[in-house]
Formats: structure tokens, C-alpha cells, sequence
């Protein structure tokens, strides 16, 4: 029963975190949870064993306590090159994953389909985005057409009084769009690709 409630609030402090940015309060959890106000030893003592796990990290910012998502460590041993060889250099220099992929309000999202491809972005990419509703000229957007359906495309507004979605394959043409059919809800920042 207590492992089946640690996992359950691990699964909502991580959801929180990928939707919202930051840690959620005690109040949130106890309601997120279906407990009384009056158990936070009970979630206390949850997140005291999650972070002796290492699946959270636990810091005081004055009298509230911050929860951070924990992560491993890759490594970066040097660069390879994908054109002209070069010189093979080892290194051994940490990279953190949260500056990488879980900087302030990131999310992430799994693409569907080739439209992108030509940009190195493929079915089955899970792709990091920012949070904003502008975009500038020339940036990969996640829009938000009608109110209903969401893409990825590149984003001109070269074409006065429209909004022009453009794919980065040969085979699909861009689309306009009157700006009001038309909701920025965030900027591509990187992906992450699975093999296998």
C-alpha cells in the first residue's frame, strides 16, 4: 500500500513538473493525493524515501520545501565528426540533464509523421519545447490550428495579414492560415532519439 502511494505521488510531482515547471505545495499534493490536509507526515515520509531512492531531490527555500526531479549523468568524452573525420580528443566532462532538457517550463512531446524530417526530426522523436504564445520569423513552432488540432512546422509571417506553417519536407506544401485560426503554444529547443 505505502510503495503504491509513493508511486503515485512520484507519477504526480513528475507531471506537475513537466506541466506546470517547479514543485508542487503540500496542499497540492495532499488534494492531488485524496488525503486530509492534517497527513503531510504522510507525504513527508514519502518524499524522505523517494529521495533516498534518488528519484527526487529535496532542498528548503525558506520555510517551503522544494522538490526537484532527480537525473543521471551522461557523460561527454568528446566529439565525433559526421563529415570530414577529425581528431579524436577524449574527455570527461559531466553534462546536466536538467540544464539540457528540463531548463525553466520545457516540456517535451512526441512526434508523429515525416513533415519535419528535413530538419533532422523524425517519427518517433521526442522533442524539447518552450513554452511561449510568439514566435518569431523562421522558428519551429508548435501551433495550435482552429482550437483542435496542434503540429510542428516553421513559422513566416512573410506573407502580409497570413501565417504561413511550413514543413521541412520536399513532398508537403506550406499552408496559410488567417493569424486568429492560429495559437503559438510553444518553440522547438532539441529532441532526444531513441535507437532500438
Amino acid at each position: 500500500m505505502a510503495t503504491n502511494f509513493r508511486d503515485k505521488l512520484y507519477k504526480y510531482i513528475s507531471n506537475y513538473a513537466n506541466q506546470q515547471g517547479g514543485s508542487p505545495t503540500f496542499a497540492e499534493m495532499t488534494e492531488a493525493m485524496g488525503i486530509s490536509p492534517r497527513s503531510k507526515s504522510l507525504i513527508t515520509r514519502s518524499l524522505r524515501i523517494l529521495a533516498k531512492e534518488g528519484k527526487v531531490t529535496l532542498t528548503k527555500q525558506g520555510r517551503q520545501l522544494v522538490i526537484a526531479l532527480s537525473t543521471k549523468q551522461l557523460y561527454l568524452l568528446g566529439r565525433i565528426s559526421a563529415g570530414t573525420p577529425i581528431e579524436a580528443i577524449t574527455q570527461h566532462q559531466p553534462i546536466d540533464i536538467n540544464t539540457l532538457f528540463q531548463g525553466d517550463n520545457r516540456f517535451a512531446l512526441q512526434v508523429k509523421g515525416d513533415s519535419m524530417m528535413d530538419e533532422g526530426i523524425f517519427d518517433g522523436d521526442f522533442i524539447i519545447c518552450k513554452p511561449r504564445a510568439e514566435a518569431s520569423e523562421g522558428e519551429i513552432v508548435i501551433a495550435l490550428i482552429d482550437q483542435h488540432n496542434t503540429t510542428l512546422k516553421r513559422i513566416s509571417y512573410k506573407t502580409r495579414g497570413m501565417i504561413t506553417l511550413i514543413p521541412a519536407n520536399t513532398k508537403l506544401e506550406p499552408r496559410m492560415y488567417h493569424p486568429e485560426r492560429i495559437q503559438i503554444q510553444g518553440i522547438y529547443v532539441g529532441l532526444i532519439r531513441l535507437s532500438g
